[in-house]
């Protein structure tokens, strides 16, 4: 603690490899050393030397190439109202021309992306 007195420290260490640190009497951390302190060598380590084949694919799926894009896909996202009527006040000198308000397309589908299938190379 960061104050101007004086601090009973406290560190317990148990047979089952947890530990305890108590400032006055009062618990603030505790957890398990193995993991929480570098204490041992990892039971693992990276082989530097190991490198992935030039054939290597993760990829577990891929687009499958067979699958092309439907004729009627591109629709735009936005098409102008056809029920929208230019307003009687309407002044095309002082309003500038006028066009219909945009509405959402019921026909567009958004962007296309082949379908997904297996990746008959994937190695994992």
């Amino acid at each position: 603690q960061d104050d101007v007195y004086t601090h009973v420290y406290t560190l317990i260490v148990k047979p089952d490899n947890t530990y305890e640190v108590q400032i006055d009497g009062e618990k603030v951390e505790g957890g398990e050393l193995e993991a929480d302190w570098d204490l041992l060598p990892p039971k693992k380590i990276k082989d530097p030397e190991a490198k992935k084949p030039e054939d290597w694919d993760d990829r577990a799926t891929i687009p499958d190439p067979d699958d092309k894009k439907p004729e009627d896909w591109d629709k735009p996202e936005h098409i102008a109202d056809p029920d929208a009527t230019k307003p009687d006040d309407w002044d095309d000198e002082m309003d500038g021309e006028w066009e219909p308000p945009m509405i959402d397309n019921p026909d567009f589908k958004g962007e296309w992306a082949p379908k997904q299938i297996d990746n008959p190379n994937y190695k994992g």
